[in-house]
Parts: structure tokens; sequence; C-alpha cells
């Protein structure tokens, strides 16, 4: 038996190297192209990004998982996110500062347009730019200025459950502008005539840098993963990953 085991052992390294791994999750909870485009085959810049991790990592095994951004805040506000989270920023949590959590260099970068109709073109300049206007947006989202108008009741905004359904919304007169992801945006126009259709603002109404949030209580993985995104920066793999989706 001991034997068998060894020949096991020489003929299927890389098999007993998978499985010395530690597992760890990665949370992500935008379920939209090109972040993640279809979990059941794993496909979108989310699950290459973790591929490519896979491929740098000796020491883990990383897996993709999507979990709804509230459900992730409560895990966050409890101390109970046994994972790191992906696609995400500061600002978005409360931690300019970063204090509360630790904080991986850029993924990638990212922005939110204002699209709007090239028959009624807007073109955005600060939040009070917007007042008077109805405004598409995705529900659960913050938007820096907006929200602070909408309920001040100084713009309307309509919610749909993701940025694909807004440039329908616009399409059909609903919405005056709509605030989609730049890197959405691309995905969805890309070789289609609809770029001929909408209009993006010189100005955008936020730039960002995408990162992964790594709680405290996860601290021992944080220096290796930061490594590997900074590997990865000079991977090209990862760089024409990152070029086809756009």
């Amino acid at each position: 038996m001991v034997k068998y085991w060894l020949i096991f052992l020489l003929l299927c390294p890389t098999a007993f190297a998978a499985q010395a791994k530690a597992k760890m999750t990665v949370y992500a909870y935008h379920l939209q192209p090109p972040l993640i485009i279809d979990i059941d085959n794993q496909t979108g810049l989310y699950f290459d990004f973790v591929r490519q991790l896979n491929k740098l990592s000796d020491n883990y095994q990383f897996e993709l998982a999507f979990v709804p951004r509230k459900r992730l805040e409560a895990m966050l506000q409890r101390d109970e996110m046994p994972g790191i989270l992906l696609g995400v920023n500061p600002k978005w949590f409360k931690d300019k500062a970063e204090q509360k959590y630790l904080w991986t260099s850029t993924v990638f970068t990212d922005r939110d347009e204002i699209v709007s109709l090239k028959a009624t073109p807007l073109e955005y300049q600060s939040p009070d730019s917007l007042k008077g206007k109805v405004i598409g947006g995705v529900r659960g989202f913050y938007y820096a200025g907006i929200n602070e108008l909408v309920a001040g009741g100084k713009v309307s905004r309509v919610d749909t459950a993701g940025e694909a359904a807004l440039l329908t919304m616009l399409t059909k007169g609903r919405v005056d502008a709509a605030i989609i992801g730049r890197s959405m945006y691309d995905y969805l126009v890309k070789g289609s005539a609809l770029g001929n259709t909408f209009h993006l603002s010189e100005k955008p109404h936020d730039s960002y840098n995408r990162r992964v949030l790594v709680p405290k209580s996860q601290r021992a993985i944080f220096s290796h993963l930061q490594a590997l995104i900074t590997e990865l920066d000079q991977d090209c793999l990862w760089q024409l990953a990152l070029k086809q989706y756009q």
C-alpha cells in the first residue's frame, strides 16, 4: 500500500499540492457583466481574476462566491466574513481612512458614467446638475451626492435590479439619465449599434479603483494577497483578460 502511495505522489505532485492549499472564499456582490457573466459556467472578469490568483499562489485555493451586499454587510458588522471581498472601494464601506479593514492595491479601475440619450444629451457637472431630473440607478447602490438630493426631494430616482435594464428604461423615456459602470456599459454596447443611441457625459459621476477588502480577522492572508496582486500588474494574461472586456 505504501508503495502505491509513493507512486501516486511521484506521478501526481500537482494534485497533492492542490490538496495542501488552504481554501479561501472570494466574495463578490456585483452580479452583472462583465464582472460576473455566468455563475454556473464561471465566466466573467471576477472568475478570471480568481483563476489567475490560483495560478500564482502556492498557499491558497481561491473560490469565488456571490453573496448579496446586504448579507455581506451584516457579516462584516458581526466580524463573521470568512473570506475576502472583491471589487470594492473604501468609500463604499465608510472606510475612507482605511482603518476598519485591510485594503489591497488596485485590481482595476472603473467609473460610473452618466448615460443619457443622444437626442437629449445631459452633461454632468455635479449632483446639482441633476436637480429636477429623473435618474435611473441600481437598487441598493449608493451614489454620492445623488442619494442626498433624492432624500431631499430634489431628484427623482427609479431603481432596477441591474444596470442592463437601465438602458432599456432610457430608450423608453422613463428616465432622463442613468448611472452605469463603464465596464458594464462597454460590455453591453460592444459590437452593437447601441453606442449610437446613447450619450456619455464628458465628466463621469465617479471614478474609482476596485480593490479587495480583507477583514482584519483574515490578516494572515493580506501580505500574500497583496504580493499576488502586485505580480498581476505585470502579468500578460491578466492584462489581456482586462482588455477583452473593454
